[in-house]
């Protein structure tokens, strides 16, 4: 740590200021004029500045290596909660993908009985078309279009494969099959508009006598 070779840098200075203090203070017993001992007294006392300068450096080197030394406790401590976490999330998706992989077993051994049930012609027919690029073999009709390129089909085909008749699309060579299940419900009927009855003209009162129009 910079901050640590940085103390030890003003340890050592502080040794060898505090040694030239001892070097002074003897020689001042031997000094035999004033300015000599003025001159060595002037020494000693900018020795003394330079060691509080060394102190006050010293203490800020204490405080910022204490709070290194706080922020990388706290990093420590915040890193060994990740590695908690992230290893928590590793066991949580092993678990999940051994129960994938469990399920994904499961439907492979479901999907292997019902290939049993399927006619051998259609079987071929269908992983023929789905070992393509096309990944799937089925598409399912609705509209009178294959959901699956969105073609339309001509009406014999429609109504074949609404009737049960498992049919090639013409377009894209899937199987094609229909679900009723899965069709729109029909629209609802248009309101009826309700026609105008006309208003009867009142006949005139046969006892009402018409007046004729006065000669002029």
């Amino acid at each position: 740590m910079a901050e640590e070779a940085r103390r030890r840098r003003l340890d050592s200075d502080l040794k060898d200021i505090q040694q030239k203090i001892l070097k002074y203070r003897g020689q001042s017993s031997s000094v035999k004029t004033n300015d000599e001992f003025r001159a060595l007294q002037h020494e000693i006392d900018f020795a003394e500045a330079e060691i509080r300068k060394i102190d006050d450096q010293q203490l800020q080197i204490m405080e910022k290596i204490e709070a290194l030394q706080a922020s990388r406790a706290a990093s420590v401590i915040a890193l060994t909660e990740q590695q908690a976490m992230v290893e928590q999330e590793k066991i949580s998706a092993q678990a999940a993908s051994a129960e994938h992989q469990a399920k994904l077993a499961e439907l492979k051994a479901e999907r292997e009985e019902h290939r049993k049930e399927i006619d051998a012609q259609i079987l071929s027919t269908y992983d023929r078309i789905s070992s393509s690029s096309r990944k799937t073999g089925l598409a399912r009709v609705q509209g009178q279009r294959c959901l699956a390129c969105q073609m339309y089909l001509r009406p014999q085909i429609w109504n074949q494969v609404r009737s049960g008749q498992l049919l090639t699309c013409e377009s894209c060579a899937r199987l094609l099959y229909f679900d009723p299940a899965l069709e729109p419900p029909p629209p609802p009927p248009a309101p009826v508009k309700k026609k105008r009855t006309p208003k009867a003209v009142a006949a005139p009162n046969p006892g009402s006598e018409i007046s004729a129009p006065a000669p002029e």
